[in-house]
């Protein structure tokens, strides 16, 4: 079980999620489906101190009037890290989608706060030959195909049942619309991606893995191979059968890909 409780990062409030024990692993959440706590994390907190914190404007994390691009972003993670005590640990960081790219940017940026990094379906590139497909003002059925390899999947189901957004509880619209808001006001314009973040990835130190669905409809399998031959030290694996919410559709797979990847080196 999860405790949950909000801290003060210079003033801001962060909405923060703890479990397990053992060696810290941070893991920066998506633009939805992972942002509250999911069994993949109850997982990895039989192995792991797992740190969920909310992004800005996501759940009841504040801040989002400071944010207007990733490097404000960046710079508000590394204050929550300093702010939890884990700033000179041997750090593990795992992001998933929108989350992915944040910790491909934060690893960059800072390759000594991070000891090893994990990337499932992580947004930041640009490919011309494979684009990230469209997620804003999609139909919920095309939505649900692009996040889901398996469509009967429960949240799938949930997501192609949406045909009314005002017929959803009034609370429920609001924490969606906040975490609308907070993707757009870094992810729009440039469509989730930094032009700049290719060529810096050979800055990234840490021992890298690059998890990616197979059938990935959102943001293609050929970005993960990107990452991957651009990162040093990085390796992808494919799963199978999967679309982009990895970490929904495929926990035990993704559980014990990180969890092994991250126990490597723990002495180190």
């Amino acid at each position: 079980m999860f405790s949950a409780s909000i801290i003060d990062v210079h003033g801001t409030p962060v909405e923060l999620r703890r479990a397990g024990e053992g060696l810290p692993l941070l893991y920066l959440h998506g633009g939805g489906g992972d942002s509250e706590w999911i069994p993949l994390l109850d997982r990895l907190a039989e192995d792991f101190t797992v740190y969920h914190p909310s992004h800005p404007g996501f759940g009841d994390s504040g801040g989002l009037e400071h944010i207007s691009g990733m490097e404000d972003m960046v710079l508000h993670y590394v204050d929550v890290i300093a702010a939890v005590g884990l700033k000179r640990v041997p750090l593990r960081v795992a992001g998933s989608s929108f989350g992915g790219w944040i910790a491909a940017e934060l690893t960059h940026r800072y390759p000594n706060v991070v000891h090893r990094l994990v990337l499932v379906a992580a947004a930041g590139l640009h490919l011309e030959e494979a684009p990230i497909a469209e997620m804003f003002g999609v139909e919920p059925a095309e939505l649900a195909q692009r996040l889901f390899y398996d469509q009967a999947h429960p949240l799938a189901v949930a997501i192609r049942s949406i045909t009314d957004p005002s017929l959803l509880p009034e609370a429920m619209l609001l924490r969606q619309f906040k975490a609308m808001e907070a993707l757009a006001k870094v992810a729009w314009n440039p469509y989730f991606h930094n032009p700049k973040l290719e060529r810096r990835l050979d800055r990234i130190t840490a021992p890298t893995l690059v998890l990616w669905g197979r059938e990935d409809r959102l943001i293609p399998l050929a970005h993960g191979q990107r990452y991957a031959a651009r990162i040093p030290h990085a390796r992808l694996e494919i799963v199978e059968h999967c679309g982009h919410m990895a970490v929904l559709e495929k926990p035990d797979e993704i559980y014990d890909a990180i969890s092994d990847f991250c126990a490597e080196g723990a002495l180190a």
